[in-house]
């Protein structure tokens, strides 16, 4: 730890006004109770002072460089130690510089033996100030250390939580793909090469882009509309898709890999148990700087859909980890109807 008045330009200013004030309320005693000459009080309040706003810096470094582990008696006795060699000093070269300026009846005016223990006693004072304004120095930066060590013990939380959830995606997802490529190479191989080559691009995205928390709506668009395309692969016709979405939305960021889960919960629970074609439709829209993502897809009355699923669930733990907030994810059943929102705030 650094100086702390010297570390910051405003605290040394502090330090240099609260002196200058003292000097002035030294002044005003000498003058008005002692009734001391004014050039004289004026002189044996700025050297001394002066003195002390020297030795106040130095007071630092045995405060700081005190060896914490030994006895609170052992530092004690150390404190009073260094506050007696300070205060010592203060007053002999206060004495010796102003027996150099006036003669001896004002020095013995100045230092009779009740002015001579008075200046002993605000030394010691002024000491014991200058240790607890330390302490408080050293005791804030324990504090904002430690709240620094927190905050990035929370950040690798997050990360490993983050990524332990990503990595929940891309297998589940690759599982039941390479499924419905086992099924087309007898079916249909021609589309199981289609099938494939896709597959291929989405999961060189998704590891190209696994290290970025926060991209562009565009480019998720763009590796949804390959997951829905090898989906379209397994589903034909039974699956269609439609977009609605404003163009400067596409400039919004979004977290990597959000989207997917919601598209293949629809997938899931729509197409998969539906034998009815289904509809996959997606907003977007700006909301108070709030990026409003709509998806919606109907399903067939006879299939019931349960809960949120493992898929849903990762995106709501998503987005609280990211953004801290747990309603930023809402889900609406109705009329067979499926609607999941996410709102992601862009700020």
């Amino acid at each position: 730890m650094n100086h702390p008045i010297f570390s910051d330009v405003r605290i040394l200013k502090l330090y240099a006004i609260v002196w200058i004030i003292v000097c002035g309320v030294h002044l005003a005693i000498n003058t008005v109770i002692y009734q001391l000459p004014i050039g004289i009080a004026i002189t044996d309040s700025l050297t001394f002072n002066s003195l002390m706003f020297v030795f106040g810096l130095s007071v630092w470094f045995p405060i700081f460089y005190a060896d914490r582990t030994k006895s609170k008696t052992s530092i004690v006795f150390q404190y009073l130690l260094v506050g007696g060699i300070i205060v010592s000093l203060w007053l002999f070269l206060g004495y010796q510089f102003l027996e150099l300026i006036f003669t001896e009846e004002i020095i013995n005016q100045l230092f009779d033996r009740n002015a001579f223990i008075m200046r002993a006693i605000v030394g010691g004072l002024i000491f014991m100030i200058f240790v607890i304004v330390y302490y408080m120095f050293i005791f804030y930066d324990e504090l904002e250390d430690k709240d620094r060590q927190q905050q990035h013990l929370n950040r690798m939380l997050r990360e490993t939580e983050l990524n332990a959830l990503k990595s929940q995606l891309n297998p589940h997802f690759l599982f039941n793909s390479l499924n419905s490529v086992s099924a087309l190479t007898i079916s249909d191989p021609d589309q199981a090469r289609v099938m494939v080559n896709k597959l291929s691009d989405f999961m060189r995205y998704s590891l190209q882009k696994n290290e970025d928390v926060l991209l562009p709506l565009r480019d998720e668009l763009k590796n949804m509309a390959r997951y829905l395309d090898i989906e379209k692969v397994r589903f034909g016709d039974r699956l269609n898709c439609e977009t609605e979405i404003q163009d400067h939305c596409k400039d919004m960021r979004v977290p990597v890999l959000l989207l997917q889960p919601i598209y293949e919960n629809a997938v899931k629970h729509g197409v998969y148990e539906s034998i009815e074609p289904v509809t996959i439709r997606t907003f977007c829209r700006e909301v108070d700087s709030i990026l409003e993502i709509s998806i919606i897809n109907n399903f067939d009355s006879d299939s019931l859909i349960k809960g949120e699923g493992v898929d849903l669930s990762n995106v709501s733990d998503r987005l609280r980890l990211i953004y801290n907030r747990s309603d930023l994810l809402t889900i609406n059943k109705e009329n067979h109807y499926f609607e999941v929102i996410i709102r992601i705030p862009q700020n």
